[in-house]
């Protein structure tokens, strides 16, 4: 195992309880009373981080570390540019 070097916190859709459940057990958030997740965890790798976050498309929001979800914007803002720029023919 190694040591996890980024303090993760972010806001989950109740839809990824099993999937947070399954990766990172069951102690890794608290619900919320809206029903959303909390987690927190550490994480070892940056650029894992932000690939595995985008697999949760917009059922995630990073809170922490801010520098990360400027990040994350910014890689979003990207990718938006991408698809506004390539219209279907």
């Amino acid at each position: 195992m190694f040591p996890g070097g980024i303090q993760v916190k972010a806001l989950f859709h109740a839809e990824c309880k099993w999937r947070l459940v399954e990766e990172f057990g069951t102690k890794c958030f608290t619900e919320q009373e809206n029903g959303k997740l909390l987690f927190h965890a550490d994480y070892t790798h940056k650029e894992n981080l932000i690939t595995w976050l985008l697999t949760f498309r917009d059922q995630v929001e990073l809170l922490e570390p801010i520098e990360i979800r400027e990040e994350l914007r910014t890689v979003l803002i990207n990718t938006l540019k991408i698809y506004d720029t390539h219209k279907s023919s």
